[in-house]
């Protein structure tokens, strides 16, 4: 499906709330109040994740109590060329995992050259992941790596750290009628801890089938 911006003076519309709610999301929501709510906008607008803008972690510790809460981890490195691992994360155990430049291939464990005691396998409990990850970046050839942590995913339980982010994103399409569709970019922005602002950004596009 391939989308086509309608070039009309009345779009993007950008509405900005400070006061009361938008859909039912309400100003002065605590994060966590908020992180409930999105879970019900998202079962009735079809969305699914929700982004809190992560920044690469410093240190393992900061992510030892967080894996349960995510679908995916990204560790890289650039000594050269990108050098990126993707780990999949299910309900309980790592679904796959995905080692590569630009276009990663599946494989079966990382690091590949690691002893099945040490590396980190498909398969393996979720629960063992921090600490195979403590040992590989005891080793020099991968203690470089930076780790990413995907989109929050909505499927999942309220990550408390989320109340250090003070801007979330998401995002949703609607149907206008035949041959258009609109979507909904949205930004929260939080102040002590609490919904402080809605930024809605609309906009119409033509579909091409």
């Amino acid at each position: 499906m391939l989308f086509s911006c309608k070039k009309e003076n009345t779009f993007p519309q950008v509405e900005t709330i400070t006061r009361g709610s938008k859909w039912n999301l309400r100003i002065g929501s605590s994060s966590a109040d908020v992180y409930t709510q999105l879970q019900q906008l998202g079962k009735e607008k079809d969305f699914y994740d929700v982004a809190v803008n992560q920044q690469p972690v410093s240190s393992l510790q900061e992510i030892q109590h967080r894996f349960e809460f995510y679908h995916a981890i990204t560790l890289e490195t650039k000594t050269g060329a990108l050098d990126r691992v993707i780990i999949q994360l299910g309900q309980d155990k790592i679904n796959s995992i995905e080692a590569g430049g630009a276009l990663p291939d599946e494989i079966p464990k990382w690091p590949q050259n690691a002893s099945d005691n040490m590396a980190i396998k498909k398969g393996d409990p979720i629960t063992g992941i921090y600490d195979k990850l403590l040992a590989v970046y005891k080793m020099p050839a991968y203690s470089n790596y930076r780790i990413i942590l995907s989109d929050k995913p909505l499927n999942k339980p309220f990550d408390p750290n989320m109340v250090n982010y003070e801007e979330w994103g998401f995002s949703f399409f609607v149907d206008v009628k035949p041959g258009k569709s609109g979507r909904f970019s949205v930004i929260l922005n939080f102040k002590n801890g609490e919904l402080n602002k809605i930024t809605n950004e609309y906009s119409e596009f033509d579909v091409y089938n």
